[in-house]
């Protein structure tokens, strides 16, 4: 008697994405996209409601942001892996997303059969971590008694994701709304950035995240 399929979840404002994974999935056996989300709070609140054996999480959605629903999934389904779909192919960016719990962090233009073979992986029970993120892991390892912080990896969870905010143009107001935190916070953490990261402003924050890849 063959196993039923692994029910999964997607997080992602974009109906032809969705379709697509649908699509793709629906070509396995072993693998079945059961229900969608078109944010992260819609994403909670269905997670509550029934069992998925795992999570496929868009990294920029409307409302909360992907890191504050990871950290909240880690927290209340420690167990359910989630995997984080972007089209950011940013490798720091990307190992930073795994070590707060993500299972794996796979770019939007992996082919179809890359994204099932680590799908299966991940709800098996495994972390993914791609020969780029693994080279980077490992040098940052070997380096680690004189390893010198890029100035990124100095700021906390909640500065690097007001930081990536700043550096798409959003003004504080538009983050402090997205965040759900006033203002007032927005600004004290844009502060402590800059000291942190040694700019002096929102233009020298956009040009460091071009030049590293964090935004496109």
């Amino acid at each position: 008697m063959n196993e039923a399929p692994k029910k999964i979840i997607i997080a992602d404002d974009h109906a032809v994405v969705r379709t697509g994974l649908q699509f793709i999935l629906d070509e396995t056996h072993d693998l079945r996209i059961v229900d969608e989300a078109g944010n992260g709070d819609e994403l909670i609140e269905k997670l509550h409601k029934k069992y998925y054996d795992l999570v496929i999480l868009d990294i920029n959605m409307p409302g909360k942001d992907a890191s504050d629903v990871l950290a909240e999934i880690k927290k209340e389904f420690s167990e359910l892996p989630v995997v984080i779909f972007s089209m950011n192919s940013n490798e720091a960016f990307a190992l930073r997303m795994i070590s707060n719990g993500a299972s794996a962090f796979i770019n939007k233009e992996t082919s179809a059969q890359n994204l099932i073979e680590i799908l299966r992986k991940v709800v098996s029970g495994q972390k993914y971590i791609n020969p780029k993120q693994s080279s980077l892991l490992l040098d940052q390892l070997s380096k680690k008694k004189n390893y010198q912080k890029l100035p990124h990896e100095e700021l906390t969870d909640r500065e690097f994701q007001i930081f990536c905010l700043l550096a798409l143009g959003l003004r504080s107001s538009e983050i402090a709304q997205k965040l759900e935190i006033s203002k007032n916070t927005v600004s004290n953490h844009r502060d402590n950035i800059l000291k942190k990261m040694g700019f002096n402003g929102n233009s020298e924050l956009t040009r460091y995240a071009l030049q590293n890849g964090f935004i496109q």
